[in-house]
């Protein structure tokens, strides 16, 4: 792959294959996780994750525009999952005090007990599916390479790049 590669509108063949193999690998792991949560513990990976924001957070509570931002998701998919959640008797959603507009939720004790049973299942996947297949300095250079796309995404969080293709940005 040569530099060039990434200047064309249209992806060269190899690298189109490297885009399309992490696509696919990150979607089959999330699909395992996922599948293996709702059998074992009956939540999805995304509602653990919500859980697992919840009890790191202060007083198990956050503001639900927070808690979407911490998942990385839109504000309706977190109030879809935190909806489930409810049902669950897992969350409670607040109105704040401060703010009648401010929707907060908070992790129940029940919450907290499923998550503590789910936390071996997915250490045990994130083993078993993601760390086993892969030796200490594999794992180092996807650190590497994750900190720079993680720094690339920072920098266009900042400096977002146009919506047209092949707009450069500002």
């Amino acid at each position: 792959m040569g530099a060039g590669d990434f200047e064309s509108r249209w992806l060269a063949p190899d690298v189109n294959a490297v885009w399309t193999r992490f696509l696919q690998v990150t979607h089959r792991l999330e699909h395992q996780i996922d599948r293996r949560l709702q059998e074992r513990h009956g939540i999805t990976h995304t509602q653990y994750e919500i859980l697992v924001r919840l009890a790191d957070a202060e007083d198990r509570s956050m503001r639900m525009s927070d808690l979407a931002d911490s998942i990385v998701t839109a504000k309706s998919a977190v109030t879809y999952q935190v909806n489930k959640l409810s049902e669950l008797g897992l969350v409670e959603r607040f109105k704040c005090d401060k703010d009648n507009r401010g929707v907060w939720v908070k992790l129940t004790d029940p919450g907290l007990e499923r998550l503590e049973q789910a936390a071996p299942c997915i250490l045990s996947l994130v083993r078993e599916l993601f760390l086993d297949a892969i030796n200490c300095d594999q794992a180092a250079e996807l650190d590497k390479l994750l900190g720079t796309w993680s720094d690339n995404l920072d920098e266009h969080d900042r400096h977002p790049i146009g919506d047209g293709p092949g707009e450069a940005g500002a």
